[in-house]
């Protein structure tokens, strides 16, 4: 059950970032294209780049949830035992999960108000909801990439790399870089 859901939030992950970077990119081309060649241009395609590539990088964040590329001190988990290291990984692990349970909650409340006053992008004419919407699906999709360390660290709570932890749980072997 884990490992099929990892694979399809990682399927949802890597297909959407290289999608609209890829959409991104296209538009950038497209732009200069159109400034330089035909001394014209399409309003908004700059907005429209500036919210393919942060839509990526924020899916990106996502990602690096569960390849711990996320900036973390382990100093003091790998100064104390493993009773003291399991509850510091757990307090991080649920400190990440209730701000991350925040932020979806304030996020939906934001996109219903931005939605309810009819607040239209100024540059590419749709209502401000629709770009807005991809912060409550990141904070959705990290609840999950967080749900599943928490689930990885009940079976090592001492674990040194709650997200390697987890990757050897699913079966992923390859070597990311990260220290253990």
């Amino acid at each position: 059950m884990i490992k099929k859901l990892d694979g399809l939030l990682s399927a949802i992950e890597v297909w959407s970032m290289v999608a609209l970077t890829l959409l991104g990119l296209a538009f950038a081309f497209l732009q200069v294209v159109l400034r330089y060649v035909f001394n014209t241009g399409i309003h908004w395609l700059e907005a429209g780049l500036v919210t393919a590539l942060i839509w990526a990088m924020l899916i990106g964040s996502v990602r690096a949830v569960r390849e711990g590329y996320h900036p973390r001190v382990e100093l003091l988990p790998n100064l104390v035992g493993e009773k003291a290291r399991a509850v510091l990984n757990f307090l991080a692990i649920g400190g990440a999960f209730l701000l991350a349970c925040f932020f979806l909650w304030d996020s939906i409340f934001y996109a219903r108000f931005i939605d309810m006053i009819n607040a239209l992008h100024p540059e590419l004419g749709i209502k401000q909801v629709y770009p807005f919407l991809i912060v409550p699906i990141i904070t959705f999709m990290m609840l999950i990439r967080y749900g599943l360390l928490a689930w990885a660290l009940l079976s090592e709570p001492a674990s040194h790399s709650p997200d390697a932890t987890f990757r050897k749980q699913v079966g992923d072997t390859s070597d990311k870089g990260i220290v253990d």
